[in-house]
């Protein structure tokens, strides 16, 4: 174990085995982890990055171990005071990724989610789910580009249909709970044709 002095205190790195199984690597000041560290849950959580004063806060990384040796990574990104705050990406059970800000454990500010059924959502979040202005693309193409409210469409936005011939139809509307209230849509174009005798 090897220590060095930090004014009146000291920082040493050591490894410490915690109760349930788990263990942590790293370094310490005043009893609590502080700095560079690794500390893995009797769960099979383990946590690799920055502390302070025993608190996760700067940048890391969480991981899931498997008992077949298999590590699955949840979160990469900045910490402050033990949750997730600042830039980070998160990766769910589904498939699911989201990149972007974070606020006390939560989506908040501007991020990417990307689904696992080929949805994408690029825009603001507040409080976890989709809020502001925001971008949601569907994975046959359609998007709707406006306001969301409490993760679903509403306010003003536009609706992009796409057509079999590789052009979008807009759909300018205003939405409430992901219902289109009242929309224009541009009328199809009846197709042109020779003109008749019988047409006069």
């Amino acid at each position: 174990m090897s220590s060095r002095a930090s004014g009146s205190h000291s920082v040493f790195r050591c490894l410490r085995y915690t109760t349930g199984g788990g263990y942590y690597r790293g370094m310490w000041l005043d009893g609590q982890h502080h700095g560079y560290g690794v500390k893995a849950s009797g769960r099979g959580l383990i946590y690799e990055g920055h502390w302070m004063h025993g608190q996760r806060h700067g940048y890391g990384t969480l991981r899931r171990l498997f008992p077949n040796g298999h590590a699955q990574r949840l979160y990469v990104g900045q910490w402050a005071a033990n949750v997730r705050c600042g830039e980070g990406k998160q990766y769910y059970d589904d498939g699911s990724i989201y990149y972007g800000q974070w606020l006390g454990n939560e989506r908040s500010g501007r991020g990417i989610l990307w689904h696992a059924d080929g949805r994408i959502y690029v825009g603001e979040w507040l409080k976890d789910v989709m809020h502001g202005r925001g971008v949601l693309y569907a994975a046959n193409g359609n998007r709707y580009v406006g306001e969301f409210a409490d993760g679903c469409k509403s306010g003003i936005g536009v609706y992009h249909h796409q057509s079999g011939e590789g052009q979008s139809v807009q759909q300018h509307g205003l939405w409430s709970d992901n219902v289109c209230k009242t929309s224009l849509m541009p009328l199809k174009r009846p197709e042109s044709h020779p003109a008749k005798s019988d047409d006069l």
